[in-house]
Order: structure tokens, then sequence, then C-alpha cells
């Protein structure tokens, strides 16, 4: 359970969770009769751009398109070597544009066509879901309004209570000792009124105050901006793929998406296309019986060996991680202690 607005438990501990490292790579090599031969033929039943509000659009999708097919080495590389060509029919293209969770979904036809002899060499009806959630109120908001207000709030108690030891406590000290007054050779020192002291009070409880509410203030204002729940487009367009910190990565079907509604929109229409996009992949890859390349650690620990000897037993392709990327820790002193007392 959770209170209306606040982010739940569940996606609490999604916030935290990092994505899922990559285990496999779908790949065409040499042997593979489609490797670079594929080259976009058309895409049809969505728009070539949006409009009033986010929604899927060509052109976010075409350069998708490219990218999967280039990584995956199924581009071709001249329109000489383009034999195929890959046809994609949106049957079904539904996404949200207001609301705090933004669902969508879409249905496309994924055809290939042998350019020589005009044959279907492929073809399968692809379905892709996902859930861009709003982030509700946790402590990453507390954090902030209590960045805001605290300055306001310890420095207005620090001046009121320097004022209140310097008039309460120092001046009466003075004022009541004639011996310290003989002592340092001083006058008496004219005490504030009552008047002053209201006044002084006052002026601490009303800064106080605001500086406390300042920050509650501007999250609330931020959880009513109109513009977090409808995905207008308000700013100068452009199109650039933006996908969540979802678990599973674009076959995920749901993942924290950002407050702003736009952003949410696009991390929405970002993560339809990329799912869809995968699992055509990934259907393709069975039906033309092309394996899986495997990423294995780049590691000498005996767990890595038995995982590459398992792969290459099974038939799988290996590649192995970079390791330059990763700094590795000079372990070989041990853990240092000292003996001093």
């Amino acid at each position: 359970m959770s209170l209306p607005g606040f982010m739940n438990q569940q996606d609490t501990l999604e916030k935290q969770r990092p994505v899922l490292p990559v285990t496999h790579y779908v790949k065409w090599y040499t042997e593979d009769r489609l490797q670079h031969g594929i080259v976009l033929d058309y895409i049809s039943g969505m728009s070539q751009r949006d409009y009033l509000f986010e929604e899927p659009n060509q052109e976010l999708f075409r350069p998708m398109v490219g990218d999967a097919l280039y990584q995956s080495g199924l581009m071709a590389r001249t329109g000489a070597g383009a034999r195929y060509a890959l046809q994609i029919e949106f049957l079904d293209l539904d996404t949200d544009a207001f609301g705090r969770n933004f669902a969508g979904k879409t249905d496309a036809i994924y055809r290939i066509v042998d350019r020589r002899t005009n044959e279907i060499v492929y073809e399968k009806t692809i379905g892709s879901r996902f859930v861009a959630k709003y982030p509700g109120l946790n402590e990453d908001d507390a954090s902030f309004a209590y960045d805001v207000s605290a300055p306001g709030v310890i420095a207005a108690t620090k001046a009121f209570g320097a004022f209140a030891l310097y008039e309460g406590g120092m001046v009466e000290l003075w004022n009541n000792n004639e011996k310290l007054q003989n002592f340092f050779g001083g006058d008496s020192i004219d005490e504030v009124s009552q008047a002053g002291w209201n006044d002084a009070y006052q002026s601490y409880a009303w800064v106080t105050g605001i500086s406390a509410l300042s920050g509650p203030a501007l999250v609330l204002l931020g959880q009513v901006n109109p513009l977090n729940y409808a995905s207008l487009q308000l700013e100068p367009r452009g199109e650039s793929p933006s996908l969540t910190k979802a678990r599973r990565g674009t076959l995920s079907e749901s993942g924290l998406g950002s407050r702003s509604a736009r952003k949410r929109a696009n991390e929405l229409n970002t993560h339809l296309l990329a799912q869809s996009l995968t699992v055509f992949l990934l259907d393709l890859a069975e039906k033309e019986d092309v394996r899986l390349t495997q990423l294995v650690p780049c590691g000498s620990s005996p767990s890595d060996a038995s995982d590459i000897i398992e792969a290459v037993r099974q038939g799988t392709r290996v590649v192995s991680d970079d390791c330059r990327v990763y700094v590795e820790p000079d372990t070989s002193r041990g853990v240092g202690i000292t003996a001093y007392k």
C-alpha cells in the first residue's frame, strides 16, 4: 500500500536497481544468407512526424531501424548488394498522451521480400507493449525540499539565537554587575524593549515559516504542473530515442519514466519501437537458424572458462567483453591493518 501520488515500494526498489547487463547479441555472419543483404523498403501505418502531441513517427523510427540492421549485420553495404527488402506495416499503433502512466501497444507486420524473385522469405506480425510509469513522490523530493528549506531555517535560527544570547545574556549580565563595569570601565547598555523583542521574534517566526514551507511548496508546484500530464509539443521539435532504465532493457514491459509528459511519451514511443525491432530480430534469427552470440566475461576464473566451454560445446558463437573498460584494484598486498597502539 502507498499514499496517492507517492511512489510505492516496488517502484522505489526498481528505481534503485541497475539495468541487467547484456548477455547475448543478435548478429548475422558470413555463413548467414541475409548478412549485408537487407535494405528498408517502406514503413506504412505510421505518420512521418508527430504534431500537437508526442506519438510514434517515422522520424523517430527510421533511424532506429537503420541502427538495428547495421548492428545486427543485416544492413546492405551497397545498393547492388541489397537483395532483400524489409517492409514494415503497422496494424495497431496506440499510445497515451494524457495522464500519469503512459501505456502503449503496437502490432506490425515485418516482411522481407527477395527482390530477384519477389518471393516473401519472411513474414510475421510482431507486437510490443510498454508502460512508462510516472515517478511519484519519493525520497529525492524530500531531499530537494530539505535542501531548499534548511538554509533559511538554519540561518534564521542562528541569527535569533545570537540576538537572544546577546540581549538576554550578555547585556543582562553586564547591566546587573557593577564590579564587571568598574573592572572594564563602561556604562550600562540600553536594553531592547519588549516591543523590540516581539519584532525580533515575529521576524524569526516569519522567516523560519516561509523557509520551511518553500521547499515543500516547490515540490507541490512541480506535481501540479500540467506539462507533467499532457505531452504537448511546446518546445522546438526534435526526434531522438530515449529509453528508461527498465530492468530488462528493450524487452521490459514497464519502467519508470520522466516526470515531464513530453519526455515520458518519448520514452514510451522509443521503448515500444525498440521492443518491436528486438522481437523481430530474435524471431528472424530463429527462423533463419542463426544462433545468438554469447557474451562471456574477459576474466580467467574457472567459472568463466566453464561458460566458454559449455557455449562452444553447444555450437554457440562467443565474444568476450572488453577488459580495458575495467580497472582492476591491486589486491596483491592484502587488507591493511595497524599494530600501533
